[in-house]
């Protein structure tokens, strides 16, 4: 891996969402390389191990081992500059989703269920802020 290309990671434990994700990812954004885990704890390993090529990670809320917010937690008290997205199915108004969107450890939830368009254009949207404050 080139220490200029910059890592999309996608968490979620279902197999056939990430491994679907992973490669309309990997296709519409084709200067990052992507990363897909089925287990959280794996994934923040890899975060560890890479933290500082890391621009987007993308999880789903609930999962076994450590949930969304966890995993999101560790990665932005690790590497604040990382950009976050957290799709669900569960209500974003309620107070906990709020509470981690104000202390800044989620940048952008997508309610379930998402189409790959909207996931693309939110992606893009969230890779041009993060390329806006992390100038080359």
């Amino acid at each position: 891996m080139s220490s200029k290309r910059k890592i999309i990671s996608i968490v979620d434990d279902d197999q056939d969402t990430s491994r679907l994700f992973r490669m309309v990812l990997s296709e519409q954004f084709a200067g990052y390389d992507v990363f897909s885990f089925n287990d959280s704890v794996l994934a923040v390993e890899h975060f560890t191990e890479n933290q500082s090529a890391y621009a987007l990670v993308i999880t789903d809320f609930r999962m076994a081992g450590l949930n969304g917010l966890e995993l999101l937690s560790k990665i932005k008290n690790a590497n604040p500059k990382v950009r976050t997205i957290v799709i669900s199915g569960i209500n974003f108004e309620n107070q906990m989703f709020r509470d981690c969107m104000e202390l800044g450890i989620i940048d952008l939830t997508i309610g379930k269920p998402v189409t790959i368009q909207r996931l693309c254009h939110r992606v893009r949207g969230e890779l041009e802020i993060y390329q806006s404050e992390n100038p080359i």
